[in-house]
């Protein structure tokens, strides 16, 4: 293994760690990458309709009804009635999520402080610009 596929690797495999021990791994494992997509818009959104997010993610209701289903079954997100129209049903995230985000927010800032704390700012700058262009060029390769 050479070393920069070794040093992804291992800055994998503690990301995915820290997921484990935070309990979000379990939950977010279950998902597709559609359901995140739902479950930002709906977060986003604050209080959408079924039929926004289909239409904001060019899906079909039977296909938008199955993800919240989905969504709804993991404590995620939870549907209420208009209560001027009850024919509108309205989509939230739950406290649940809330608290997923919150905890991921709070990791995140942690370790950005612990990081200003042990490493030079110039170097940190060095690595957030470089790990962005990384980020880049994986993305918009073609490698395999």
């Amino acid at each position: 293994m050479n070393s920069l596929q070794k040093s992804m690797t291992n800055l994998m495999q503690v990301l995915r760690l820290h997921e484990q021990s935070s309990g979000t791994i379990d939950e977010l494992a279950k998902l597709g990458v559609v359901d995140l997509y739902y479950l930002e818009a709906i977060y986003q959104l604050k209080e959408p309709t079924i039929g926004t997010i289909s239409k904001m993610l060019d899906q079909s209701t039977p296909n938008t009804n199955y993800h919240i289903k989905k969504l709804t079954k993991l404590g995620l997100i939870e549907k209420r009635l208009d209560d001027v129209d009850r024919r509108v049903t309205h989509l939230y995230v739950t406290d649940k999520y809330l608290d997923m985000l919150e905890a991921d927010a709070q990791y995140w800032i942690d370790l950005q402080i612990k990081l200003e704390d042990e490493i030079a700012l110039s170097d940190l700058a060095t690595f957030k610009r470089v790990l962005h262009q990384v980020t880049e060029i994986i993305a918009d390769s073609n490698l395999s």
